[in-house]
């Protein structure tokens, strides 16, 4: 069981059931366009993707590239909370999160309910580092967020060196641990969960404001 670091107060755990998602959802960021920025090559290698793959186990594999998604995602961690594993991946140039009901069976590799924010590059960032991912992701970086039941919200950040989630309605006893992945790291932010991936240089904890 992973030790979880624990920040700020905690409140009564979610009672919600994980039950399993049939639909893929997937929300791209909006890009902001920083002054200066000068465009990145186009194919230049991207440090995140350089990582080394996570083993995953072939459904879970199949389930975060089922239609409509398109390519062979490398998967960087996973982490199971409350019942569902939380998939953290890049493909084509996007950090990914996909939700999976956990535990799954070869026979139930059907299509992940996900979202995806861009790579950094050019013109396509935002470089504010007031709240979420700027208080995890050092550098540029991009945002994606959805609401994912059983979760209230979720929001994906992405840079050149790491990506890192936010799980929100978690719940204080929420049941976390890492089931893949060697840069993996999560850590409890108030009611929410944290999970990042990447170059740990590129990754910061902020413990939640105390009241």
């Amino acid at each position: 069981m992973l030790e979880v670091e624990e920040f700020g107060t905690w409140g009564d755990p979610c009672g919600s059931q994980v039950r399993r998602f049939l639909l893929t959802a997937a929300a791209l960021v909006t890009a902001c366009t920083g002054d200066g920025a000068t465009p990145s090559e186009a194919g230049a290698p991207w440090a995140l993707d350089g990582l080394a793959a996570a083993p995953a186990a072939p459904f879970v594999q199949a389930s975060v590239d089922a239609p409509p998604a398109k390519g062979t995602a490398k998967i960087l961690g996973i982490a199971e909370v409350e019942g569902t594993d939380v998939v953290l991946a890049v493909r084509n140039d996007i950090c990914q999160v996909a939700f999976l009901a956990a535990p799954a069976t070869g026979a139930d590799a059907t299509a992940s309910v996900s979202v995806g924010a861009q790579r950094p590059t050019g013109s396509a960032y935002s470089d504010s580092h007031q709240g979420f991912p700027g208080n995890v992701l050092t550098g540029r970086h991009t945002q994606a967020s959805a609401q994912f039941p059983p979760f209230r919200f979720v929001a994906v950040g992405c840079s050149e060196k790491a990506m890192a989630v936010r799980v929100e309605g978690a719940g204080a006893s929420a049941d976390v641990r890492n089931k893949a992945g060697d840069s993996l790291r999560i850590w409890r932010d108030g009611q929410d969960l944290v999970m990042a991936v990447g170059n740990p240089e590129a990754i910061r904890r902020e413990p939640a404001p105390t009241s």
